[in-house]
């Protein structure tokens, strides 16, 4: 490769607004790309991002509280979440950084396992995705290649030759823009303004419209004679709930193997009250490799789900709504639950009628049959229920095992088949389906769980009103009733992360590429219209080559924009592929 010092370059400016996990990964490429094309331009990174970290970004914040936990077990970290390689461009040497398996042989949890699978403190990967962005950082700005502005971009406006950038404060200018933004602002809801305008007007009260940061649960204004309502009944919920409970000092203890108990500190709020429109609780995760090896696809099972999608990805055209998705989830679950024989719940149906059974559990969440567990238990009983299949100590549910069908079958989507091309009619159907399979393909660890109950059996958490109880305001709080009890919450907590949906989002940089039209939804309840690489599309067009975005919201053009292992796959290296071509 030749040498090339830095007066034989050109300089080109590449900025990346919205610095974490994906924004990491797109500067990594960026250069490995420069590297690899053996370019005679020298790029000069600008980096937006507001938060203490950039490489980590608010979500995975190394200072935040351990009691938030990755829904990522780390035999998995450990699998996909590879390290970087040494890039040498003459002028400028950028080191390896391990992967994730070689960086935790020095920073291992006392904490973790090996009967169980661990899910590590969301602080615990910022550090490692913090410490990656140090490496790269250190490098570039050694050559003057790195600028990091702490500062929150709000518009973007092109001319033929260069894209202006604009701050509050300033104003800078670029060859590529690349948008890597995750959750933003959106539009409040109706019944959370009023619950807010409420907590205003009355002493003593207080409204958490944002289920994050949960460390600001740790106030003076709760107190052990507080009751504390909790708005959503999923990962978000259980953060709070460990910080109300753990972080004012409480404890649990091993009691059994599917029982903890929990000692209160006496510190803790007097009841938690969870409750959601449909008081349908979360399904656990497997406990450990060989149950979840259980819902395993087979080589057999891989390949015709595999074939599946590779045909709607052939032919796109052919495609009009989930159909093809839901026939190749049906078939490998009905392979599955009868792999698990004995270990299933007993029946004598065949394969077609099985199949007939799962194809209607899918569209109709709410279909009734003796295999799948019933909505009528009590939100405690379907938690113990499904806390036994996931150990291994209950037989399973076709429910269940469906949902954890679905969550390998999303792991090969959105992995290798991350954008199969389809109308946006098909597009937002086949979407429906996956938000509706998270209940169980997105479950908390079974020893969340096991707190949840402990918490119930300690009479610090009630799922008396999980139901979507009648709620009143009134001077005292927010009073909650269903099936003739009542309870009065002082504190009201949202624990529903907003979707990513575009239209509604308030941040900006989104509302000004709105209204310049730049950007549209792929459906009103989706995110913008995109292609693999990152590039914006609007009609079927190209919008501006030089300014790609990727990340939450995409959502309805690529899957798999949430998974943290996927900010460093294809569509990383795909845009700075792209880039380096148009820069050099």
């Amino acid at each position: 490769m030749k040498t090339l010092t830095p007066q034989t370059l050109q300089k080109r400016t590449v900025a990346i607004i919205g610095v974490g996990p994906r924004g990491l990964a797109a500067l990594e490429q960026l250069y490995s790309s420069q590297e690899q094309a053996s370019t005679t331009t020298k790029i000069v990174a600008i980096l937006f991002e507001t938060s203490k970290y950039p490489g980590a970004g608010e979500i995975w914040s190394p200072d935040q509280v351990n009691t938030n936990l990755t829904n990522v077990h780390e035999r998995l970290l450990c699998e996909y979440l590879k390290g970087r390689p040494e890039v040498n461009l003459g002028y400028l040497q950028i080191p390896s950084f391990p992967e994730y398996s070689k960086w935790l042989e020095n920073n291992k949890s006392k904490e973790a396992d090996i009967d169980a699978d661990y899910f590590p403190p969301r602080a615990k990967l910022g550090r490692y995705l913090r410490e990656r962005f140090l490496s790269i950082q250190k490098a570039l700005e050694a050559q003057d290649l790195l600028n990091i502005y702490q500062e929150t971009a709000v518009k973007i406006e092109t001319t033929s030759a260069t894209i202006f950038i604009e701050t509050k404060d300033n104003r800078y200018t670029a060859d590529e823009v690349l948008l890597t933004i995750g959750h933003q602002p959106t539009q409040s809801s109706k019944q959370l303004d009023k619950w807010e305008e409420h907590a205003e007007k009355h002493e003593g009260l207080m409204l958490y419209k944002n289920p994050y940061p949960v460390d600001a649960l740790k106030t003076d204004l709760i107190t052990s004679k507080t009751t504390i309502g909790i708005r959503g009944f999923g990962l978000s919920m259980v953060d709070q709930v460990r910080a109300l409970t753990l972080g004012y000092d409480g404890k649990f203890a091993d009691k059994t193997d599917l029982e903890f108990n929990y000692i209160p500190s006496g510190k803790e709020p007097a009841k938690i009250v969870v409750f959601s429109l449909d008081g349908l609780p979360p399904a656990p995760k497997p406990l450990n490799a060989e149950v979840d090896g259980w819902f395993e696809l087979s080589s057999e099972d891989y390949e015709e789900f595999s074939k599946v999608l590779e045909k709607a990805r052939d032919n796109p055209e052919d495609i009009q709504d989930a159909s093809f998705l839901i026939k190749g989830i049906a078939s490998a679950t009905v392979s599955i639950f009868l792999r698990l024989g004995r270990r299933a719940y007993t029946h004598e149906l065949n394969r077609s009628e099985l199949y007939d059974i799962i194809e209607k559990l899918i569209k109709n969440p709410d279909f009734k049959h003796e295999l799948i567990l019933s909505q009528e238990l009590s939100p405690v009983d379907m938690m113990s229920a499904f806390l036994k299949m996931a150990v291994g100590k209950q037989k399973i549910s076709l429910d269940y095992c469906l949902g954890q069908v679905w969550r390998f079958a999303l792991d090969v989507l959105y992995k290798e088949y991350y954008d199969l091309g389809l109308n946006d009619k098909a597009m937002t159907d086949v979407v429906k389906y996956i938000e509706a399979s998270k209940r169980y393909s997105y479950g908390p660890p079974v020893e969340s769980l096991k707190q949840l109950l402990a918490l119930v059996a300690a009479e610090k958490l009630t799922f008396d009103f999980a139901n979507d109880p009648d709620i009143t305001l009134c001077a005292e709080g927010w009073k909650l009733q269903q099936n003739g009890e009542e309870r009065v919450a002082q504190v009201m907590v949202n624990a529903v992360i907003d979707a990513p949906q575009l239209v509604k989002v308030k941040s900006d940089l989104i509302k000004n590429l709105l209204l310049d039209t730049k950007i549209d939804p792929v459906d009103y309840s989706l995110g913008l219209h995109t292609k693999q690489d990152g590039k914006i599309l609007k009609d079927t067009k190209v919008v501006d080559e030089r300014i790609c975005f990727m990340g939450r919201l995409t959502k309805g053009s690529i899957f798999g924009v949430d998974n943290l292992v996927e900010c460093f796959g294809d569509p990383a290296t795909k845009w700075a592929n792209g880039a380096t071509k148009r820069l050099h």
